[in-house]
């Protein structure tokens, strides 16, 4: 009997929970890449910036192993289905599996500010930043979020600190005109 629950319990847990853990993530991208993100924050024009941008992106939506990658394609995949619920429970996975992924938490910090948890999104975007010092997109979703709270003085700060990395950023026009960068 207790063989039978023990093969039964290892088809219904998934493939990430019974590995070792995730492999390792290595320093912050921007670290990895800086010539990419000086070539983002020094770029002149918004073709060029957006191309850069989305050269980042890519890298940050490329997981460190299999198992990490489909966790977070599926989580994406929830979020854009709009079942933030579901999303959140299989970032939290991957957060789980693989917590010094830093996309792993912005993906879920994402999740959570759609679906008004901005408390918890606020959390998962500072985790973020810490694994990732230069995640533009995590300090816009700061800015935004505490935008969303009323908090305009924080929320201004966090977007001119993402601007300075990567100018062309579309929430730069919520920055009153005295504070465009």
């Amino acid at each position: 009997m207790i063989h039978r629950l023990l093969i039964a319990a290892c088809f219904l847990t998934p493939a990430y929970a019974l590995a070792e853990g995730c492999a390792d993530v290595g320093p912050p991208l921007s670290v990895r890449e800086k010539p990419l993100f000086d070539s983002l924050t020094a770029t002149t024009s918004q073709i060029d910036g957006e191309t850069k941008a989305r050269a980042i992106w890519q890298l940050w939506h490329t997981a460190p192993d299999p198992q990490a990658q489909e966790l977070l394609d599926r989580g994406v995949r929830r979020i854009r289905s709009a079942d933030y619920a579901e999303a959140q429970r299989i970032l939290s996975d991957l957060i789980t599996y693989c917590p010094d992924y830093a996309e792993g938490w912005n993906q879920r910090a994402f999740a959570r500010f759609l679906d008004g948890d901005l408390e918890g999104s606020l959390e998962d975007l500072d985790k973020t930043l810490q694994l990732e010092p230069k995640h533009f997109a995590a300090m816009a979703g700061r800015g935004l979020t505490l935008l969303r709270q009323g908090r305009e003085l924080l929320a201004h700060q966090a977007l001119r600190d993402a601007v300075a990395i990567y100018p062309w950023l579309t929430e730069r026009r919520l920055l009153p005109p005295d504070q465009k960068i």
